[in-house]
């Protein structure tokens, strides 16, 4: 091709060659008719739709052949619609195109400023300075043709921060209320417009027609999404706050964890005491509302400070990080005496199946005449049954602890 290229047209025609590898089906086989086992991309996209295909297909390790499954069409389907409803959400927040003053207040942020971000809240500061990362890795793996890298790059940012972690945070900027609510929420605007059309951007050669859809709905496009300019490379970050908003991130995780863990109702607004030097309480107490409505927790017995809280007896500890701790009072989270009577019976029925295992590796006859992988399979099960029932145990101690103090 590249010598006809030359013989006729007296110029090389191409300069790069990509070699993409097979596309088998989901068992790793190669399609044939003589297997069955050929996918029609036609009826593919009309159950999964085009955008999941092209992203499915795309997701692929260069040069590595790719197994093509229900699964995968399936997640990226889903991712698709995530993605639908993020623009959704984003644009029944936005202020109406008409309502002149507040489009100046959200245009008016300039985040290829390294002042304007620096100066954002935190969730803000984070959000944006992980999206100005992933645009830099992203132009660079697309330069080198690492085109499932940026896919999944770009995934995992959207979904995990993007729409996991900022979109619930924002809803506490734009749901408030009272003095200084409408510049809080024009913060919140400004950064989910910005960081939402940056997302489609590097999606777009991934999905061109949800992202162009999306695109065009937002207000104030001028052009269509295919021919807008790259998003720029090297934009200000605060490293800082990423490490700050990771370390909220851990709090939030272990409290949701303890409410999972002793069964607390998800409606149900609990207190807490977060322990941390005085750095840490500044930006984490900063963010108390964002805290709250994350963890669900009840506001007005949200406490911050450097030292044990008087009932730290009487609670839940949790160690979110280094210098980073929480209580959680225990009688806020459950009935402690029903508690105590739930894990009982639990214990006593564990301590049955224990006993039961013990049993049998006791037996001279089932060791020695039961197959080995199944012998193996019940030492697992035993293992796994007394670690259990130490951890029973060790709860059982705690709330029966607890009961003494209160009475």
């Amino acid at each position: 091709m590249v010598m006809m290229g030359i013989e006729f047209t007296g110029t090389v025609p191409f300069s790069y060659v990509y070699l993409h590898g097979l596309i088998r089906d989901s068992q790793g086989r190669k399609m044939s008719k003589t297997l069955g086992n050929v996918i029609d991309p036609l009826d593919t996209i009309k159950e999964f739709g085009t955008d999941a295909l092209r992203f499915t297909l795309a997701l692929g390790t260069a040069g590595q052949d790719l197994n093509l499954s229900t699964e995968r069409l399936t997640s990226n389907k889903a991712f698709t619609n995530k993605l639908w409803n993020a623009g959704k959400f984003i644009l029944q927040n936005l202020p109406n195109e008409n309502d002149t003053s507040a489009w100046e207040e959200i245009l008016s942020y300039k985040f290829d400023s390294e002042v304007t971000v620096v100066n954002l809240p935190l969730p803000e500061c984070w959000v944006v300075s992980k999206l100005h990362l992933l645009i830099d890795s992203a132009s660079a793996s697309y330069d080198k043709f690492y085109f499932g890298e940026v896919g999944r790059e770009t995934y995992d940012f959207f979904w995990a921060d993007f729409a996991d972690w900022y979109i619930e945070a924002s809803k506490e900027r734009l749901y408030q209320s009272g003095a200084g609510g409408k510049s809080v929420a024009s913060v919140a605007q400004a950064v989910l417009l910005y960081t939402f059309e940056n997302i489609l951007k590097v999606l777009h050669p991934f999905m061109p027609f949800v992202t162009e859809e999306l695109w065009q709905a937002l207000p104030y496009r001028k052009h269509a999404l295919i021919v807008s300019p790259w998003p720029e490379t090297q934009l200000p970050r605060n490293t800082c706050s990423v490490k700050k908003f990771e370390n909220f991130q851990a709090l939030v995780r272990a409290i949701r964890n303890a409410r999972a863990e002793y069964s607390v109702e998800p409606a149900k607004r609990i207190s807490a005491s977060v322990v941390a030097n005085n750095e840490v309480i500044e930006y984490i107490a900063e963010e108390r509302e964002v805290l709250a409505l994350l963890s669900r927790l009840d506001l007005q017995n949200l406490h911050f400070t450097n030292s044990f809280p008087g009932n730290a007896d009487q609670s839940v500890h949790l160690v979110a990080g280094e210098g980073l701790e929480a209580y959680l009072p225990l009688a806020d989270m459950v009935d402690i005496s029903a508690e105590v009577d739930r894990l009982s019976k639990r214990l006593s029925k564990m301590q049955k199946e224990y006993d039961g295992l013990i049993a049998k590796l006791n037996s001279p006859q089932f060791v020695e005449k039961a197959p080995e992988a199944v012998v193996r399979g019940v030492r697992e099960k035993a293992t796994e049954a007394e670690e259990k029932i130490n951890l029973t145990k060790k709860r059982l101690e705690f709330l029966n602890s607890n009961v003494l103090v209160s009475q």
